[in-house]
């Protein structure tokens, strides 16, 4: 990559914060461009380390101040006795100075010590190890301080992503798994296919809401239900579109399944994929007979099993409220399998 090619000289000359925001902001525009987005994508989704969707860029504004605070961490612990004496003076500007990030992260470490290992997500206790300040030395303490000052970045990040109502919905996606993409995925990856994965994630789609906002249309209304068109909404939140058929015309075209066997079907050898495609009439009598349509019935006549399986993936902001949608769209359906369908 270019970064470390052009962080060098940031880091030998006393070069301001101000001049490397500068250059951030013109590498900025033209990675843009090579993802495919639109300019208005913020920062945040290509460099924070704790969206919904990693990308695998590197912040040459965050390298560069912690190339320094290294820089500083070692003048200042170096066993030459005569280059600890001296007082390093290492020039940033005056947005900001390495010498006052470098003590604020040592006073972060030493209050996470005296306030001791809490938890901060859903692993269970005694599932992370924790370092201490005071009992590590030398190039640990130095990368200590580097993943505060990193931490530090990124939680400022995330502060600025819960205040924008549009592209940091994912702060709210309590239940997502995040996805984190490497150099080779994207290398692979279709570049449409990828334009396609962050304006999603983001809320960047041509969606009615964003092209009034945009100034490409004037009614943000949905043309089915008269709600706002928002990406959430035109997604699997119009009742309209889901009650007259939509979602199966929507699940109408080329669908690609891919099966890896598992457990659940070991047991018979007489398993029968049915899908909610035209040409596809091999629903098992029970279903055939009711107005529900699975997107995928996976049935076993010798042991009488039926597994369900929907394609439907609805917005991340709401994936508790569809899973319940669904369950009690099929509970009459289930209630009756259950009591035997042969």
């Amino acid at each position: 990559m270019l970064i470390p090619k052009h962080l060098c000289p940031l880091l030998v000359y006393d070069i301001c914060s101000t001049t490397v925001e500068a250059i951030e902001a013109k590498i900025n525009k033209y990675t843009r461009k090579w993802l495919g987005v639109p300019p208005g994508l913020s920062d945040v989704a290509m460099y924070c380390r704790k969206a919904k969707l990693k990308l695998p860029m590197k912040s040459i504004l965050e390298e560069y101040k912690c190339g320094k605070a290294r820089l500083l961490t070692m003048l200042e612990e170096s066993d030459d006795s005569v280059v600890k004496t001296v007082q390093p003076s290492l020039k940033t500007g005056r947005k900001w100075k390495v010498t006052e990030a470098v003590d604020e992260a040592k006073e972060c470490l030493k209050m996470k010590e005296i306030i001791g290992q809490t938890q901060t997500d859903r692993r269970g206790l005694g599932s992370t190890t924790a370092k201490w300040w005071s009992k590590t030395k030398g190039k640990e303490k130095r990368d200590m301080i580097i993943d505060e000052i990193r931490n530090k970045e990124d939680s400022t990040r995330v502060q600025k992503a819960v205040q924008q109502p549009q592209q940091g919905q994912w702060t709210n996606w309590d239940t997502a798994i995040q996805r984190s993409l490497t150099c080779n995925d994207i290398w692979h990856m279709a570049p449409l296919r990828i334009s396609f994965l962050i304006r999603s994630v983001y809320d960047l789609l041509p969606s009615n809401a964003n092209l009034v906002r945009w100034g490409k249309m004037d009614d943000p209304t949905c043309p089915l239900c008269q709600a706002k068109g928002e990406i959430q909404h035109s997604s699997t939140s119009s009742t309209v579109f889901a009650t007259e058929g939509g979602v199966k015309k929507w699940h109408g075209g080329s669908i690609t399944i891919n099966t890896h066997r598992k457990g659940l079907l070991d047991g018979c050898d007489d398993w029968v994929v049915s899908a909610d495609l035209p040409e596809w009439e091999r629903y098992p009598d029970v279903i055939r007979k009711t107005a529900l349509r699975p997107v995928i019935v996976i049935h076993s006549a010798s042991t009488q099993q039926i597994i369900r399986v929907e394609l439907n993936v609805p917005y991340e902001s709401r994936m508790e409220e569809a899973h319940t949608f669904k369950e009690g769209k099929y509970l009459d359906l289930t209630k009756e399998l259950k009591k035997g369908w042969l």
